[in-house]
């Protein structure tokens, strides 16, 4: 730099001189002709050296040159190393990341596998015991299943049904007969919200009997033997439980029921008193009205069994009709 600017400095020198040489000169002096070029070198090399004095010269133009190369490099270090820095923190979360992907692929893996080993000892013995227990008893099962269907298609019948329908009516009426129809609750609405947990005290309680006495027994145990005969000997009876079944309901409605909700002293003495009909009652209602609709039916199927056992007879021919004889005098 100290020779750049003494060369500067000299150059400065080199053009005040010139400029005094001009100056100096007459302007229209004489020159000899040699040294016309001379003097034209001369002021090309002052002209280039001033334009090299204003400008700075090549070498500070070379030295800005190489200043910027320098700025630039260090700028593009700057920027390399924070590319790189980023570069090498986005490598560590990275590295981070796949540890602890690691570690918890381990923490998950270690219990699915306890878990799988126990699932499939559980699924060998689970196997091992529907092959060897449950499997063998739900066959048996179902062998025992098709025998019993197969048994009741050859041997249940519409008419062996309804028999025993008809025969079950029959016992539940006569059990109604012992059980108490009627009863008086005392505090009912009392115990209204708390129905759930505790039922309101029951009194006077009476039985069926008392009401009609023992025609409802006697009618069960007319059903009962008029089953029997039907099924055994005639099936026209069997219609008869259709009158004794509406004879049942009839006194049930109109003689029971209007019984039953009575109060009588009870409603006198407490507060709140209700008359309320027991299971027995229903009981009876009902069985009177099965009796009532499968005495018609069961006489209809006994009819129509009887009537197919006679055509599947072997060796059974019909009866010739006889002619009808004339009378004398009719027809001649």
């Amino acid at each position: 730099m100290r020779l750049n600017r003494r060369k500067n400095r000299g150059s400065e020198r080199r053009g005040k001189r010139a400029s005094a040489a001009r100056a100096e000169s007459p302007p229209g002096g004489s020159e000899n002709p040699e040294e016309k070029p001379r003097t034209a070198l001369a002021r090309s090399v002052r002209t280039l050296r001033s334009e090299r004095a204003t400008d700075g010269g090549p070498e500070r133009r070379a030295r800005e040159r190489r200043e910027a190369r320098r700025a630039e490099r260090k700028r593009r270090k700057e920027r390399g190393g924070s590319t790189e820095r980023r570069a090498q923190l986005a490598r560590a979360a990275k590295a981070v990341a796949m540890d602890v992907y690691g570690i918890a692929r381990e923490l998950l893996r270690w219990p699915a596998r306890i878990w799988m080993a126990v699932a499939e000892a559980l699924g060998k013995v689970i196997l091992a015991v529907w092959l060897r227990g449950v499997l063998p008893a739900w066959r048996a099962v179902l062998r025992v299943f098709r025998v019993a269907m197969a048994f009741a298609e050859r041997t249940v019948t519409p008419a062996r049904g309804l028999t025993v329908v008809a025969l079950a009516a029959t016992i539940t009426l006569g059990a109604s007969q012992f059980g108490n129809y009627r009863a008086v609750e005392v505090g009912k609405p009392e115990y209204t919200k708390v129905e759930q947990v505790a039922q309101p005290p029951q009194i006077a309680k009476a039985m069926p009997r008392s009401a009609h006495g023992i025609w409802v027994f006697a009618i069960a145990v007319a059903s009962l033997f008029v089953t029997v005969l039907a099924v055994w000997r005639n099936y026209r009876i069997a219609r008869l439980l259709l009158l004794g079944g509406l004879a049942v309901v009839a006194i049930s409605l109109l003689t029971d029921r209007p019984e039953g909700l009575r109060l009588g002293t009870a409603g006198e003495a407490y507060a709140g008193a209700q008359a309320v009909l027991l299971g027995p009652f229903w009981v009876q209602l009902f069985s009177g009205a099965t009796l009532a609709i499968v005495g018609p039916l069961l006489a209809m199927q006994l009819r129509a069994e009887r009537a197919g056992r006679r055509a599947r007879r072997p060796g059974q021919r019909s009866r010739p009709r006889r002619a009808p004889r004339l009378r004398p005098g009719v027809g001649t």
